[in-house]
């Protein structure tokens, strides 16, 4: 039997938003399953383009029981979730946090970088693409000039 969560997930997936908030809002009175519950409604807001409505539910899913990675879903997400709606600074403060408790995210990083972009920090945000292309390309004409790129990108205005 499928359990609530799969059904909901199902829904959301078929497009079907308010019926996967509504079984979720049957799980948001019981303190074992609310947190889990709150970060599946914020994702089927953030998908169905109602952004706003995500906030509530990311904060209330980190102040409940939740596995690390689910912490790392919220966190992300709800950095995300600000970066997209022009609240840069609070997106910010976020994705710090997100990035201290789990640094080997790099699925963050570019949505960092864009957040470090939006708020005018455009070297910082290079670099960080730059770094993160050498690090995770596996095309050997990137990786022929990983050195050099690597040593441009920690100052994009250095001159020889």
């Amino acid at each position: 039997m499928e359990t609530l969560f799969e059904q909901s997930i199902k829904l959301r997936q078929q497009g079907r938003y308010d019926e996967s908030r509504s079984l979720l809002h049957k799980l948001v009175n019981d303190k074992k399953l609310a947190a889990k519950a709150h970060l599946q409604i914020a994702w089927s807001y953030d998908n169905e383009g109602k952004e706003s409505d995500a906030i509530e539910h990311y904060k209330l899913a980190l102040m409940g029981p939740i596995s690390a990675d689910e912490r790392f879903d919220a966190l992300f997400g709800l950095a995300s979730t600000y970066r997209s709606l022009g609240e840069y600074d609070t997106a910010l403060s976020y994705f710090d946090q997100t990035l201290a408790e789990y640094p080997q995210s790099i699925e963050a990083k570019p949505f960092y970088a864009m957040c470090l972009y939006n708020i005018g920090r455009h070297k910082e945000a290079v670099s960080l693409l730059l770094e993160l292309l050498v690090n995770t390309t596996n095309e050997d004409s990137i990786k022929d000039y990983q050195k050099a790129i690597l040593l441009y990108a920690k100052d994009l205005d250095k001159t020889w």
